[in-house]
């Protein structure tokens, strides 16, 4: 169980430091600059928004992840105080968060100035922090999504974020355990996510996804269906389809994960993220590419990370 937990933080990892590459840009962009699609770690695309960043490098949306799973294993339990330290300081080094979605920099500083949050803010950023969470309630998918909830809601109120969060930590739970074998069983897969979701959008989007499985949908088409932007439901359920579409295969999942900017640009960082998470914790550490991983710049901190945060986590 161990190499799931840090096969989902470095699937994770990996996938927002390849995706932040070509961030935004259409295909043509991609194969004007990169000669072909991105299949391995590299510096970022002038035009992306994570131009700043060096390859190897992960950008806002990891540090989120990182955040949270770092308070769960130095507290050993949900510290609410505690994250909101972290994110207050966090919001003061203005450097490592030049585009973070400006709802959550905003909603900080609320919560630094006692403010109320805003329902605003519906992209995928805000849902991230359930990742780690869905690492430490892994057995238990209720507490999961109560613990998801109310984190995510100190920065984002809107109805989607806080569904999409749920269905995060009850999908990252549950593939942590091994409950289902992917290949055959996907559709009871998402039959038990759409018994957390709240949402009618977010149960129409789990359709769809079932749709293009059973269909065996390519990659292009799913873009099409679902979206690839930051819209919090258009990112997850692109992250979720590329997952399913080949569960076993972590390098394919993250390639396709991290080149699905489709004709106009996408989210490709978040979807990455979510997409190599998923494959991390379903394959294990051992099925990310050793170039992958040890390109990482925080290679050795991410696998100690995950090693605490395991540690922590609440085992059966």
């Amino acid at each position: 169980m161990k190499n799931k937990f840090i096969g989902t933080l470095l699937g994770a990892a990996v996938g927002d430091s390849m995706g932040m590459c070509v961030e935004e840009l259409p295909v043509d962009e991609v194969i004007l600059h990169y000669g072909d699609k991105i299949n391995d770690l590299c510096k970022p695309h002038p035009a992306s928004p994570a131009s700043f960043l060096r390859k190897g490098e992960t950008s806002s949306e990891f540090e989120i992840v990182e955040m949270i799973a770092r308070s769960l294993a130095e507290k050993g339990r949900l510290d609410i105080k505690d994250i909101i330290e972290k994110y207050l300081e966090w919001e003061e080094k203005e450097e490592i968060h030049n585009y973070v979605d400006p709802h959550f920099l905003v909603a900080v500083k609320a919560l630094k100035e006692g403010q109320e949050i805003s329902r605003g803010g519906f992209s995928i950023e805000g849902a991230l922090p359930a990742i780690p969470i869905g690492m430490y309630h892994y057995t238990n998918p209720i507490i999961a999504v109560e613990g998801a909830k109310t984190v995510v809601m100190l920065t984002h109120r809107h109805e989607i974020v806080i569904d999409v969060a749920s269905l995060i930590a009850v999908a990252v739970g549950e593939i942590l355990q091994g409950k289902f074998y992917l290949e055959d069983e996907y559709e009871y897969f998402l039959k038990l996510l759409k018994t957390f979701a709240a949402q009618k959008e977010t149960l129409n989007y789990l359709d769809k996804i079932e749709k293009l499985l059973k269909e065996d949908a390519d990659y292009e088409k799913a873009i099409n269906e679902l979206g690839n932007g930051s819209f919090a439901l258009e990112a997850f359920s692109q992250a979720l389809f590329i997952f399913l579409k080949t569960p076993s295969n972590t390098e394919n999942v993250i390639i396709h994960a991290v080149n699905s900017y489709g004709n106009y640009g996408g989210d490709t960082d978040s979807i990455g993220l979510l997409a190599g998470a998923f494959a991390g914790a379903y394959n294990g550490e051992e099925s990310i590419p050793v170039k992958w991983k040890k390109g990482l710049k925080k290679y050795n901190e991410i696998v100690k990370l995950a090693e605490k945060l395991y540690k922590v986590a609440k085992h059966p």
